[in-house]
């Protein structure tokens, strides 16, 4: 609570951000939820039904002593927004249908923002829409919407991490491995990832591992891990690349956090993960139909991976790939061959390394969360 000039109190402005997914929680809240307390706003943290959800974001946005509401299903949440009432300000739009944004904002009473990559349907009715890239902007600009780059949170939430640096040889070639946010993905990733460090240990002693796990994953899971010789660790991204030379990893959130940090990757997709890809939509409905339903969503992601585009940002956002996509029936032996290849490739990591820092210094990189709260005290004074 403040002052007023003649001594009434006065309620403090309360932001509500809509999250829809691991990534937009983790990238953009976090470090959103800490600018915008240190600039004595109240936060609620409201969590959209996400088919990308872990089952750990409600305990995750809860450690922030902020209030969080959902996830309670998308019928639920929208009859929950039509009730108003709840005191907010300002919603921001991080994730997720903007339906559910213009439902709440206009129970409210109050503006609606975004912060997207990329163009949503209805965000032509937003009263201000960010973006992180100048790309992303002309991208959104073209469809009529205007759109201001403020830079990448995500380049922000890497300044909120803490931990301890899990590499314990100087000397080696240090290899940083992400197995995914979901446990079902993970848990097929666990003997498919601990069959390629087996062989690439043979190819070369002097590589060290450490696999990133999610920071509330069970101590069982990290047991598990930890006994196929795999390093897991719980510590920040940020602490874990400082030193890495390459990593592995899938597309999503982690191929910006590489941006970054400027670390070198392959990103892969084995077919032999697909039916434990989430899908969206009708075909997510039907893809969860009993005895068909598999290879159903097999199907589709098989079809939709030879028409793809690029899968990791730092491709999208240049326009070409920077980071090697692999997508296909990738064996073991031949994934462990081809990053012995890169580790051994010089001149591959070097030139990696300088056009992921160009690309990131596009974003005006660190500093968005700060920018972006100063902008939505605009919209509220």
């Amino acid at each position: 609570m403040g002052q007023g000039g003649r001594g009434e109190r006065v309620a403090m402005r309360r932001v509500c951000l809509l999250v829809n997914g691991p990534g937009e929680l983790w990238g953009w809240a976090r470090p959103l939820v800490r600018e915008l307390s240190n600039r004595g706003l109240a936060v609620t943290v409201w969590l959209l039904s996400c088919p990308f959800a872990t089952g750990l974001e409600e305990l995750l946005a809860g450690s922030w002593n902020v209030e969080v509401v959902g996830p309670s299903g998308a019928f639920r949440e929208f009859w929950e927004m039509r009730r108003g009432g709840r005191g907010i300000d300002l919603v921001l739009q991080l994730g997720g249908d903007l339906f559910f944004g213009r439902t709440l904002a206009r129970a409210e009473g109050s503006p609606l923002a975004c912060y997207t990559y990329g163009y949503k349907p209805g965000l032509s009715r937003c009263a201000a829409a960010w973006t992180a890239f100048e790309n992303m902007a002309e991208g959104l600009r073209r469809k009529g919407i205007r759109a201001e780059p403020i830079g990448d949170l995500v380049a922000d939430a890497l300044m909120v991490d803490d931990g301890v640096s899990p590499w314990k040889l100087k000397e080696s070639k240090k290899i940083a491995l992400f197995p995914g946010s979901r446990p079902a993905i993970r848990k097929r990733a666990l003997s498919y990832l601990g069959e390629v460090v087996k062989i690439l240990r043979e190819l070369d002693d002097r590589v060290e591992f450490a696999a990133l796990l999610s920071p509330f994953c069970t101590r069982e899971e990290r047991e598990m891990w930890s006994e196929a010789g795999l390093n897991p660790t719980t510590s920040g991204t940020r602490q874990v690349l400082a030193d890495a030379d390459m990593a592995l990893t899938q597309p999503g959130t982690n191929t910006l956090e590489l941006l970054h940090m400027a670390v070198p990757a392959l990103v892969v997709v084995p077919f032999a993960f697909l039916r434990d890809i989430p899908v969206s939509g009708v075909k997510g409905w039907a893809s969860g139909l009993p005895v068909i339903g598999g290879t159903f969503k097999e199907f589709v992601l098989r079809v939709a991976a030879k028409h793809r585009g690029y899968l990791s940002w730092p491709n999208r956002i240049a326009g070409r790939e920077v980071l090697p996509e692999i997508v296909g029936v990738v064996k073991p032996q031949a994934l462990a061959q081809l990053i012995f290849e890169r580790l051994s490739d010089r001149e591959w990591q070097s030139s990696c390394r300088e056009e992921l820092r160009r690309i990131s210094a596009e974003s005006a990189s660190r500093g968005a969360s700060a920018r972006l709260c100063a902008r939505l005290k605009e919209l509220i004074s």
